[in-house]
């Protein structure tokens, strides 16, 4: 009998041991965490690997080419790029032609464009397909500001052009460097808000307005400084007016703005920028919009290109040029439905 009790007494006990055992859970082997990547992680570095196409959709030697090929070269004499970056014209479609090939680029890290007021403005007017949104914009680097300019035995004020106008509408000629661009746009403002009617003639370029000007072809030509400088040193050009928010500089100071000669809304500025192909990878955009930053503050490009060409500094990259871009946008829609050249 005891001997049997013994036996169950191992027997319960044996049973509870396995019971116990059973209700212990076995933890696996614990794996290191996984590092998720973060959504606000800056963009790794990039740099280019081989030349970079800057295309310029304009014809050698405009506005767009001068800055195109200053940049460039301050990118490589600063060391900014081990590879260069070959500056390639493509002229044609008031800038169609350059906007159609960066925007066949679609993620290509190697090209990127000058990017400026009439991009936009022949795009709205022509309704054409490559838009602001289907490109990359990269950054802007100034802003570039116009002069109505006469030659010297024509007028001497802008009273005279406006009087001469008010006699006889519809007969004064104004020449501009192509149709549905900035210098039709500033054109516009003078007809909307200075109570005239100027007639405006179109040229391929502002080299044409200049010889017409001079030539007594025309009465009176649209110019960015650095287009006229020159005839204006050597007396050859009156500059009358110019669309700036303030005076400029150095031969160019004296010549008042629309705004202090009564006309507060004829003011009028191109922007000059940098845009890329759609789709361009962030590092990539991270990388120009650095070294474009790097150019705009640097002694070469301010003493050299915004001073020597009268420009005003206005940097913008990401989401305050984006707004810009925007913003330009529906003020250009407005310009060329009052000039009736929206299709």
């Amino acid at each position: 009998m005891k001997k049997s009790l013994l036996i169950g007494l191992i027997l319960i006990l044996a049973l509870s041991l396995v019971v116990v055992g059973c209700g212990q859970k076995q933890e696996a082997p614990k794996e290191a965490p996984k590092e998720e990547p973060k959504a606000s992680e800056a963009p790794k570095d990039w740099k280019p690997d081989k030349p970079v196409e800057f295309v310029v959709p304009y014809s050698a030697g405009g506005g767009s080419d001068i800055y195109a090929r200053v940049t460039a070269d301050i990118i490589q004499k600063k060391g900014w790029s081990d590879q260069p970056f070959m500056v390639v014209n493509k002229p044609g479609g008031s800038g169609a032609v350059g906007n159609n090939h960066t925007y066949a680029k679609k993620g290509d890290k190697y090209t990127i464009m000058t990017f400026v007021t009439g991009q936009i403005a022949s795009t709205i007017a022509s309704k054409g397909e490559v838009t602001p949104d289907k490109l990359t914009m990269i950054a802007n680097m100034a802003l570039d500001e116009y002069i109505i300019g006469v030659r010297a035995d024509k007028y001497k004020t802008l009273d005279d052009l406006v009087n001469a106008a008010k006699a006889k509408p519809d007969t004064i000629t104004v020449g501009g460097s192509g149709t549905a661009n900035e210098d039709h746009m500033s054109f516009g403002l003078m007809n909307k808000y200075m109570g005239i009617k100027l007639k405006y003639v179109s040229f391929n370029g502002s080299g044409d307005v200049m010889t017409a000007v001079l030539g007594g072809h025309l009465d009176a030509g649209i110019f960015n400084p650095n287009e006229c400088l020159g005839q204006i040193a050597a007396g050859e050009i009156i500059p009358l007016a110019t669309w700036s928010t303030k005076r400029l500089s150095g031969d160019l100071k004296d010549v008042k703005t629309f705004i202090e000669l009564g006309y507060p809304e004829v003011v009028f500025q191109q922007f000059r920028g940098i845009a890329g192909p759609p789709d361009m990878p962030a590092e990539v955009l991270k990388y120009y919009q650095e070294t474009i930053k790097k150019v705009v503050e640097s002694e070469e490009f301010k003493n050299d290109y915004w001073q020597k060409n009268m420009l005003t500094p206005h940097y913008l990259a990401g989401e305050e040029h984006q707004k810009f871009i925007n913003a330009e946008t529906e003020k250009y829609k407005g310009l060329l439905t009052d000039l009736g050249l929206m299709q």
